[in-house]
């Protein structure tokens, strides 16, 4: 069974404890800590390490990435865009973690005749040179095709990343592929470029449905997923405090890889 991990936005409104409590009961390998999460409530760098201790799990960090666009036209908002991703690495590298998920950038207008991914790649540079003083690795998260949104597959990828593209390794987000055949195929194509999966379900346009709801068979397509050994992060949002969502995940993950796949 592939390492299993808990995005902490599925339990937005926990502390600090209650996240490393939960997965590390659970069973789970790790946990995914979005820095955003992490500045918002005020969580304590010393308190994490004491956890950290305690219930030893893997982690990594999902950089700030809400209201941020590394590929904007505006020069103000891609340098600060720039600065957060920097301040998710310093996270990164104080919290003694390896790898930061960064989204790249976006299109400021869809069809302007801006040059965005030239933009976007002079932002992948500071930030690549930031992380690399720093030892922590990039993973650039492979995108949902949405308007604006142009780095959605792993050949856009390379295509902005250039010469850069060895330098990264790469994050595939089960819910931003159009099927499951794609999300495979990625796979078959590129594991030895990318270190983790987000998983999570879809419904039509809804992305980031839970497993058990949505158009994917999970109980096929786990197991196929997990079969190429990477980190699977269970991802979400849920504010509702009771961590039910969390839960249901894990139960629903968990099943499946007990019974061995779905059963006939």
């Amino acid at each position: 069974m592939a390492a299993i991990y808990l995005s902490s936005t599925l339990l937005w409104n926990s502390s600090l404890e209650e996240i490393f409590h939960l997965a590390y009961q659970s069973g789970l390998d790790g946990m995914e800590l979005w820095a955003q999460h992490f500045f918002s409530r005020g969580y304590k760098e010393e308190e994490f390490q004491k956890l950290s201790a305690l219930y030893p799990l893997k982690s990594c960090i999902h950089s700030q990435s809400w209201d941020l666009n590394l590929a904007s036209m505006n020069e103000g908002i891609r340098a600060q865009s720039v600065t957060e991703v920097k301040k998710s690495i310093g996270l990164a590298y104080r919290l003694g973690l390896n790898e930061v998920t960064v989204h790249p950038g976006h299109q400021t207008i869809p069809g302007a005749a801006a040059p965005y991914e030239a933009y976007l790649k002079e932002s992948l540079k500071e930030i690549l040179d930031c992380a690399q003083k720093l030892g922590v690795d990039i993973s650039l998260e492979i995108m949902e095709k949405i308007p604006k949104e142009f780095v959605t597959s792993m050949d856009a990828m390379k295509q902005v990343c250039g010469e850069l593209f060895s330098s990264f390794v790469y994050t595939l987000d089960l819910a931003h592929c159009d099927s499951a055949g794609e999300a495979l195929d990625t796979l078959k194509d590129y594991s030895r470029n990318i270190s983790k999966i987000h998983i999570s379900n879809r419904k039509g346009n809804q992305l980031h449905t839970p497993l058990y709801e949505g158009d994917y068979d999970m109980e096929t397509l786990l197991p196929l997923l997990a079969s190429y050994g990477l980190p699977m992060v269970i991802e979400g949002f849920d504010s509702r405090g009771d961590a039910s969502t969390a839960k249901q995940n894990i139960h629903f993950i968990q099943t499946i890889f007990q019974n061995g796949g779905k059963q006939s």
